[in-house]
């Protein structure tokens, strides 16, 4: 992690998972399991030493629980630290190699921001996110349009094609929420 945003795909949802309400370790790790967040390791292995990093980080903060029990039980909270770290992950500009290499980042940001970051930062994301993406489709598309010629293979053909109706998915996704976002009166 550098010193004002969140490197790792893992450490970014622990802490936005943990800016809903504190967590003790195991269940974070029933969450990564039963939920969508299941592309994350649901671990001890990863979430655990992920967990002491943060904490060494000073980005969230144990406290025992039921110390007086054979199985103590160790909550996760975000400090003030942690909290300003995570907006300021949430609130990086989005570019062109967010939208090619790591939509899946920008959508585990997207999902945490409600709470952290204003109406308008989380537009101006969703604005971005959008015209990023719709110019990345207009580069795709020419590109499926020269593939007809007979000289590209089918199946080589048929994976762009899907990765195009992915971007276009994604663009209309976009477009369709920041007009709806646009409407709310807030978050």
């Amino acid at each position: 992690m550098t010193s004002r945003h969140v490197e790792s795909d893992l450490s970014l949802a622990i802490l936005g998972l943990l800016a809903v309400a504190p967590m003790s370790g195991y269940s974070l790790r029933k969450v990564f399991l039963t939920t969508a967040l299941k592309a994350f390791s649901g671990s001890p292995g990863a979430i655990y030493p992920a967990l002491r990093r943060l904490e060494s980080e000073g980005l969230v903060e144990g406290t025992v629980e039921q110390k007086d029990t054979l199985r103590p039980r160790k909550v996760f909270g975000l400090t003030r630290r942690g909290r300003e770290v995570l907006a300021d992950s949430l609130s990086r500009p989005v570019g062109r190699k967010d939208v090619i290499w790591g939509m899946d980042r920008l959508l585990l940001r997207f999902s945490f921001m409600s709470g952290l970051l204003s109406r308008e930062r989380t537009l101006e994301f969703l604005n971005a996110l959008a015209s990023h993406t719709e110019d990345y489709l207009k580069e795709l598309e020419a590109e499926y349009k020269t593939m007809g010629s007979g000289r590209s293979s089918f199946t080589g053909r048929a994976a762009l094609e899907q990765g195009v109706e992915s971007y276009r998915t994604t663009a209309r996704w976009a477009r369709k929420t920041l007009d709806a976002l646009k409407k709310r009166a807030s978050l």
